[in-house]
């Protein structure tokens, strides 16, 4: 349980750092559609980005795919996606949130 608590807190960390980030930039997430995809469909655009970012983030901070050891792995990283989706996401799709 002390394992899991430390590995949530050190995420959170990394987020903390990633938004921070944030305010330099329009977003930390990587970009998943094209200019013109953008531009049609800027809510699924977002949400892709975060799904792929945060995957991503936490694949790279557990060392593998997150919910390979257990599913509060899967949980978080869900949690985390839900999380990016109504930060990053509020003004391309308002009404989904």
């Amino acid at each position: 349980m002390v394992q899991g608590k430390k590995m949530v807190f050190g995420l959170l960390i990394v987020v903390a750092l990633a938004t921070e980030l944030a305010n330099a930039s329009s977003s930390v997430m990587p970009s998943m559609c094209s200019a013109t995809e953008e531009a049609s469909m800027p809510c699924v655009c977002c949400k892709k980005a975060c799904w792929f970012g945060i995957a991503e983030m936490t694949t790279a901070y557990f060392g593998h795919m997150p919910g390979e050891r257990s599913d509060a792995e899967a949980k978080f990283t869900l949690a985390m996606m839900h999380s990016c989706f109504k930060l990053e996401c509020a003004d391309s799709c308002p009404a989904s949130l």
